[in-house]
């Protein structure tokens, strides 16, 4: 572009229409010479300003605007008498000219209109001549963006309360809970007396709902912990294949129980990982649990796989599928999706969250691919190397995460 082409023309007609034009536009438009004097106002800026236009006009810049002497604002005119633009599209909390409040407006929040505004080189026949401002009045604009900065500040501050309360809560429920499941094992051992078969049968109910209630709260807790970046991770070596061999094995009783096929392809080799085995197994449990607890027929394959960087672990079931508008959303926390498949299976809708949120620890991703009808892929993708960072990872190519 041309030196030429940068400047705003003044010639002739196009002087003529260019001062049309700022009468009737909602935004403010000055101009001025080669020595700041200004030499036009248009009506909506003289509206804006206590003086009148009348007494401007022809009167130094830095008389009538004394406040704009040694800022960045003078800077500007000087460098678009140099042939440069200044945009000040993203600084709304500054003012170009000092102008008066807008108190209906800004609500008390500002003692000066907020502007947004371009100078600009004014041209002759390729000549500076002067400088012309463009100004927008972003007052309402700011408000907004200020009011909705506070209504997040407030809401930030009302999850951090929701997870405190869940936190101690927790922690509260877990004691007694902890004391109910060892009185149950003292009574069944016939440490305080003999007991009948029914009632070994209905303590181990009792227990059963029990240990599941610990369970949810646990959850509970880890989904507080990691929301409140409170998360401990503990790295070291640690076999992978090995580690989800033992996952699948928990789940065998249940897949007999159900006749659920449960296959797991590993490689024959030990895959060595740095990572924390802890949350791995736990992502696992959750993850390998999620998709037995809702294919009834049909099977579940865990397959492991891995190359110099990355080892994944596939998780394929054929469940009911999760439809495409309901996939975004599993890895919300406390989400269940359709309630009538969801409710009678049980969960605190936790489970996936906390799993992507510990994949996320580790340095890597909980990705998910579903069809209806015909079953769910989730694939955990973790690096040899963990990353306790808990940076946002990258995921691998030809992987989509679902946000």
């Amino acid at each position: 572009m041309s030196r030429d082409e940068l400047l705003l023309s003044a010639d002739g007609e196009s002087l003529t229409v260019l001062h049309e034009l700022a009468q009737v536009l909602e935004l403010g438009v000055l101009t001025v010479d080669r020595s700041l004097t200004i030499t036009s106002c248009n009506r909506w800026l003289a509206a804006a300003m206590p003086q009148a236009r009348s007494s401007i006009v022809g009167q130094p810049l830095l008389t009538v605007f004394p406040e704009l002497r040694g800022s960045a604002a003078e800077q500007a005119f000087h460098g678009a008498l140099a042939g440069a633009t200044t945009v000040w599209a993203h600084r709304f909390h500054r003012y170009l000219l000092p102008l008066p409040p807008r108190p209906t407006v800004s609500e008390g929040r500002f003692d000066r209109m907020q502007q947004s505004a371009h100078v600009m080189p004014l041209g002759r026949g390729g000549a500076i001549e002067g400088v012309v401002v463009i100004i927008q009045d972003v007052t309402e604009r700011v408000t907004r963006e200020e009011q909705l900065r506070e209504a997040l500040a407030q809401a930030e501050v009302a999850s951090q309360a929701k997870s405190d309360f869940l936190a101690a809560m927790s922690h509260e429920l877990r004691t007694p809970l902890g004391a109910i499941i060892g009185y149950m094992d003292l009574l069944e051992s016939d440490m305080v007396g003999p007991v009948a078969p029914l009632q070994k049968q209905y303590l181990g109910r009792v227990k059963s709902a029990a240990r599941h209630l610990i369970h949810i709260i646990e959850e509970i807790l880890t989904f507080s912990r990691v929301e409140a970046g409170k998360e401990p991770i503990a790295l070291e070596a640690v076999d992978g294949v090995a580690l989800v061999q033992s996952v699948v094995e928990l789940f065998e009783p249940q897949a007999a129980t159900k006749r659920v096929g449960l296959h797991a392809t590993l490689p024959s080799a030990p895959v060595m990982l740095f990572t924390d085995p802890t949350k791995l197994r736990q992502i696992l449990i959750n993850v390998i649990g999620n998709a037995m607890k809702f294919t009834d027929a049909g099977s579940v394959r865990v397959a492991m796989s891995c190359d110099a960087e990355r080892v994944s672990f596939g998780i394929t079931d054929t469940g009911p599928g999760i439809s495409h508008d309901d996939v975004g959303r599993i890895f919300d926390p406390f989400t269940q999706l359709d309630q009538s498949l969801t409710r009678p299976k049980g969960g605190t809708g936790l489970g996936l969250p906390v799993s992507r949120k510990l994949a996320h620890l580790l340095g890597g991703d909980l990705l998910v691919h579903s069809v209806v009808g015909v079953g769910t892929t989730f694939t955990l993708w973790l690096p040899i190397v963990g990353d306790p960072t808990g940076a946002l990872p990258t995921a691998p190519t030809g992987a989509q995460a679902i946000a």
